[in-house]
């Protein structure tokens, strides 16, 4: 489409948005492959939730064994190595049954290791390498009954947000944890989406609401935050910024429009402005804003920074989510309404005129943390990026059932 290479060629000179999202990683250039799509089984559901608690089991099985070896720090392991770490490794790797129980060559770094390396490296959510270094090899050596503990505090969560998905036909559960969105409907993933979620220093909240507009080419009000450290130095540097980047200066929200030319930008009165961005390719919402009523006022969104999506962590924003196939999720949202389809959407975006789609149906929309889970026997660990395992409620799993000893709120 024409407008969106219009939003790519637009995003090359430096702006506002490339200022928020100046905290690239470096290392994400050199990633070889793709992060996968989220899984095609829902994260929350009864099934998932006994599969949960059987991991559960397994892992206190692991504890009570003395749990498994911790492999040297700073040490790098790739195929055809043959060392006493490689034999820790495949120890390791067999008390999770990456590695397959009768695997045989202690010694031997080979294939069947490659393969129960890439196995784990998936089911943490990192990139499947092969090779044990850096944020693998940390993640190897986090103990057993750390990861136990991990495992209850979840499966806390997920026994805390079922009895709201009960009788919700179609509903959207995001995991900020995992960087990643499902939508559901019946009971199944209808479709799914990577997403950005917030920073460890701003992260997203976990959110309970529904999904009631779509805004098309929205506005931007640039949060007082950002305006403060980035907007305000960006105005100092350059007195043009503020029109280049079609942005607008107001004395309050809903106040007077102000002549930025006026205004002593280097005087602390200039913190008591609010800022609006105007819809184009230079607006960080993107194309689509998913209007979500909150009290976090946080919500989704298309962003221009597309390249982030091909990131495996992806937490750069300052609590909104950011959504790849923000368009297939519209889509899904608007089915049942005619008078609104893609296209048509689509074509307002080329009009440039904003416009916004007031769902008939509204759709409830979970945003939740979930750092472990269980599917088909498969138990998956993401990073603990905002410190709250070890503060969540935890279970006492009795003969393989979940007693909750507090309640959780997601």
């Amino acid at each position: 489409m024409q407008t969106g290479r219009r939003l790519v060629s637009g995003l090359i000179a430096l702006g506002l948005v490339a200022i928020i999202v100046a905290n690239v990683p470096v290392h994400a250039a050199t990633h070889r492959h793709t992060p996968p799509q989220p899984s095609g089984l829902p994260w929350i559901s009864a099934q998932t939730e006994q599969s949960l608690v059987s991991a559960v089991d397994f892992y206190q099985l692991i504890v009570a064994a003395g749990g498994w070896p911790k492999l040297p720090g700073r040490i790098t392991l790739r195929p055809e190595d043959s060392d006493e770490s490689v034999v820790i490794l495949r120890k390791r790797l067999k008390m999770t049954r990456d590695l397959p129980a009768n695997a045989r060559g202690d010694y031997a770094f080979d294939q069947n290791v490659v393969e129960a390396v890439k196995r784990f490296q998936r089911r943490n959510g990192l990139e499947p390498t092969g090779v044990v270094y850096g944020i693998t090899l940390r993640s190897l050596n986090v103990p057993a009954k750390t990861r136990l503990r991990q495992l209850q505090a979840n499966l806390a969560r997920i026994q805390a947000l079922l009895p709201k998905l009960t009788g919700s036909p179609k509903y959207i559960i995001m995991n900020s944890a995992s960087f990643e969105l499902q939508g559901i409907q019946n009971g199944r993933v209808a479709i799914t989406s990577r997403v950005i979620s917030g920073k460890r220093a701003t992260p997203t909240p976990n959110v309970s609401a529904q999904v009631r507009a779509i805004n098309i080419l929205p506005y931007w009000h640039v949060p007082r935050t950002i305006a403060k450290r980035s907007l305000i130095p960006a105005i100092r540097k350059n007195p043009s910024y503020l029109y280049k980047e079609r942005i607008r200066v107001f004395s309050t929200f809903g106040g007077d429009e102000v002549d930025p030319s006026t205004v002593n930008w280097w005087g602390p009165e200039a913190a008591r402005y609010v800022f609006r961005q105007d819809p184009g390719p230079q607006n960080a919402l993107g194309v689509l804003r998913f209007d979500m009523p909150n009290k976090h006022i946080v919500y989704m969104h298309d962003t221009p920074m597309k390249n982030l999506f091909g990131y495996f962590e992806r937490a750069y924003s300052a609590g909104c989510v950011r959504l790849q196939n923000f368009l297939n999720i519209a889509d899904w949202l608007i089915a049942g309404q005619s008078s609104w389809t893609t296209a048509r959407i689509q074509a307002v975006v080329a009009s440039g005129k904003p416009q916004t789609i007031k769902l008939a149906h509204p759709v409830p929309v979970h945003f939740i943390y979930l750092t472990a889970w269980a599917t088909n026997g498969v138990v998956e660990f993401r990073n603990d990026l905002y410190n709250l395992d070890d503060a969540a409620p935890k279970g006492n799993v009795l003969a393989g059932w979940q007693v909750l000893t507090s309640t959780v709120t997601p």
